[in-house]
C-alpha cells in the first residue's frame, strides 16, 4: 500500500500544521493559494483532524452516560454540516452567480473554515465567536480562492444561513410535538 508510506503521511501532518498557522495568520493569503495547494482529500484530511480533536476534547469536559454514541454523533454531525455546507452553497453560487468554481475549492473552503471552528469551539462560550470567524473566513475563501467578487462572496453565505434557518424551522415541529 503506497499511501502509507511513513513519507508521506509526515508531508501530510507538515502540510496540515501549515495551513492552521496560515488560515490563523495569514487567511487571506491561505485562500489566495487554496486552489494551487490542496486537493478534496487534504481538505477532508484536515478537517478529519479538527472534527477528531474536537469530539475527543469534547467528551473529555462532559460526563456524558454513551460516550461512544455522544462521540459517533459529534464526529458525523460535524463532518455531516460540512458537507451540507459546501452543497447548499454550491448549489446557490450555481444559481445566484453561474459555476465560477469547481465543488472541489467550495468544499475546500468550507472544510478549512469549519475545521478551524471546530479547533475552538469545545469550549461553549466560545461558540458566537467561532461562528462569526467560520463565516468571516467562507466569505475570505469565496473571495479569495473562490475568485468572486464582494458581493457574491457575501450573498453566498448569508443565503445559506437562511435556508439552515429555513430547514431548522421546518425540521423542529417534527421532532418536538406539543
Amino acid at each position: 500500500m503506497t499511501f502509507l508510506l511513513p513519507g508521506k503521511i509526515l508531508r501530510s501532518f507538515q502540510f496540515y500544521g501549515y495551513a492552521l498557522i496560515q488560515i490563523l495568520i495569514e487567511p487571506k493569503r491561505f485562500f489566495t493559494e487554496l486552489p494551487d495547494n490542496t486537493s478534496m482529500m487534504k481538505s477532508l484530511g484536515f478537517f478529519i483532524l479538527c472534527a477528531v480533536f474536537y469530539t475527543g476534547a469534547s467528551l473529555l469536559i462532559s460526563r456524558y452516560a454513551h460516550p461512544v454514541e455522544t462521540a459517533a454523533i459529534f464526529f458525523l454531525g460535524s463532518l455531516g454540516m460540512t458537507f451540507i455546507s459546501a452543497c447548499v452553497s454550491y448549489g446557490i453560487m450555481t444559481l445566484t452567480v453561474g459555476r465560477r468554481t469547481g465543488f472541489e475549492i467550495i468544499f475546500s473552503i468550507h472544510a478549512f473554515s469549519s475545521g478551524m471552528m471546530l479547533l475552538l469551539s469545545w469550549v461553549s462560550f466560545f461558540f458566537w465567536l467561532t461562528e462569526v470567524w467560520k463565516c468571516w473566513l467562507i466569505y475570505t475563501g469565496f473571495k479569495n480562492a473562490g475568485r468572486l467578487s464582494w458581493k457574491p462572496a457575501i450573498l453566498i453565505p448569508l443565503i445559506s444561513m437562511g435556508v439552515y434557518i429555513f430547514l431548522a424551522l421546518t425540521v423542529v415541529p417534527f421532532f418536538f410535538k406539543p
